[in-house]
């Protein structure tokens, strides 16, 4: 079993909707969902905040909540532990919506509209600056008022909250405003790539601290700045260095494997971890790395399971 924090499904949902190809997700995805064993993930909405609009975002939410409901008969929708109990047994992927950036919340109290059509999970920005907090393009701005009021809003409902993109001091600035679980869904071990979107060893015990849990990604840059290195074997590499850091408990997968997203591409560039249906090498490659079953289970699937558990009640 596989617990993939970090999906960009449904933005690729509404895409494929406006060429004019319907239920993509089962005729582009499922099956390779089923190869590489996912059997839970996070699928957002990321709307570009530099290309999109607020039209784009809404159209996101309706048109991919359509087709997801519309294939109840192999994904099902999960808003709280009894729903996630319910969807393993009845053999169906298990699905969180999540949002991927708030920039399109018009103020705070918002987030409840979402909350009512079945979105669990949300990060308050990506990479830009918006009116709630600055992501990892704009180092200078930290967490708003407009901010602190929408993460109190989202804990109050029970919501994962999510430190990916977040720069350094919003990353701080959101642990300092809220209390409970925390995750980091997607991004890697700066000390092995020196990227803004991977994570200090500081950052990263912050998380553990908090009963948290960092997910790795499978984005090429995020692995190495060299491209012989960008393989599953060398993100293993990275959750090996996590779990050595941090302890067997506070590491999973957000892999992120959003190729599909620009056009004529058919793979991340990640040998070994060309498309989600690989996502049984990285499994191998920990095997190599000396990990037993027990552990790789918690990497793979219970970690992330425990604190979404945990967090949505």
């Amino acid at each position: 079993m596989i617990f993939d924090a970090h999906g960009d499904i449904l933005t690729d949902i509404y895409d494929e909707t406006l060429k004019g190809n319907k239920n993509s997700f089962r005729t582009k995805h499922y099956p390779k969902y089923l190869e590489g064993k996912i059997t839970s993930s996070i699928f957002v909405n990321w709307t570009d905040p530099n290309k999109q609009d607020k039209s784009y975002f809404n159209a996101v939410v309706e048109v991919a909540l359509k087709e997801i409901k519309e294939n109840s008969d192999i994904i099902s929708i999960c808003y709280n532990q009894e729903d996630l109990m319910k969807a393993q047994k009845d053999n169906k992927i298990r699905i969180i919506l999540g949002i991927e950036g708030l920039k399109y919340l018009e103020k705070p109290e918002d987030i409840k509209k979402l909350y009512d059509k079945g979105f669990r999970h949300a990060g308050l920005t990506w990479n830009e600056e918006n009116s709630y907090a600055g992501g990892v393009s704009f180092p200078e701005k930290g967490l708003t008022e407009k901010g602190r009021e929408l993460l109190s809003l989202m804990e109050e409902l029970h919501m994962i909250i999510d430190l990916s993109h977040a720069n350094p001091k919003t990353f701080d600035d959101i642990l300092e405003a809220t209390k409970g679980p925390i995750i980091v869904s997607h991004g890697n071990a700066r000390t092995l790539c020196d990227h803004p979107r991977n994570y200090t060893d500081e950052q990263m015990i912050k998380v553990k601290a908090r009963g948290g849990v960092v997910g790795v990604c499978a984005v090429a840059n995020f692995i190495s700045k060299d491209k012989e290195n960008q393989t599953v074997t060398y993100l293993a590499r990275h959750i090996d260095y996590m779990v050595k850091l941090l302890g067997i408990d506070h590491v999973g997968l957000g892999l992120d494997v959003c190729y599909y997203l620009s056009e004529g591409k058919t793979s991340t560039g990640v040998k070994g971890l060309e498309t989600i249906a690989d996502t049984m090498n990285l499994v191998d490659a920990l095997h190599k790395l000396g990990y037993q079953k027990e552990e790789i289970d918690l990497i793979a699937h219970g970690n992330m399971l425990r604190v979404v558990q945990t967090i949505l009640g």
